[in-house]
């Protein structure tokens, strides 16, 4: 409401709401003793995180020189304290509420799951990505439905990607890793091509 009503300007916004999801996440955790897998910063456990990154910042890096954007109007300072903030708290606050909170939980409370071809993919698994997803239209305070409904679809297929791979490694730390990647490389690397491309 406070972003909608310009009282504060949108990267403010990203900042505070991150540190709400985080402190919901933390107190799950250590005041009501509810834990769920956090893994370690062991090489072994990390490299199916550091594969996933570097695919999706080479996607990332296609879809932005095989497009560049055609205009950007962007404030040096805001753009700075946007890179911090998906560089190092949007990835690893979204990733403790939706992988470690709710996918933990959810699975905990649910034991169905689907199977496909020998796959099998939890119903809690799955509800967690459509959530996080649906998390995305918080955006609509600030851009367009079109640009909003594309971020709720990709957050829903990296969602089931984070979470698929988060329930085989139980690591939560490259979880918020590959998601810092991936939204850092979908904001700098599009400004790069831009800057490139009007030098």
């Amino acid at each position: 409401m406070a972003l909608r009503a310009r009282w504060i300007p949108g990267v403010v916004a990203t900042y505070a709401a991150h540190a709400w999801l985080a402190t919901i996440a933390l107190t799950w955790y250590f005041l009501l003793g509810r834990h769920f897998p956090i893994g370690g910063v062991d090489a072994r456990q990390l490299r199916p995180w550091y594969l996933l990154s570097l695919v999706i910042t080479a996607v990332n890096a296609v879809v932005a020189f095989a497009a560049p954007p055609a205009s950007m109007h962007v404030n040096p300072v805001t753009l700075a304290a946007q890179l911090v903030a998906l560089a190092l708290v949007v990835g690893p606050s979204e990733e403790l509420l939706f992988r470690g909170v709710i996918q933990t939980s959810l699975n905990r409370s649910i034991h169905a799951a689907m199977r496909w071809r020998g796959w099998r993919l939890p119903l809690g698994t799955l509800f967690a990505a459509v959530l996080f997803g649906l998390f995305h239209l918080v955006n609509l305070g600030f851009q367009p439905l079109a640009t909003t409904l594309e971020q709720v679809v990709v957050g829903i297929a990296l969602g089931l990607v984070i979470g698929v791979l988060y329930d085989r490694t139980g690591n939560l730390i490259g979880a918020g890793l590959f998601h810092s990647v991936a939204d850092f490389s979908g904001t700098a690397l599009p400004f790069l091509a831009y800057v490139l491309v009007n030098r």
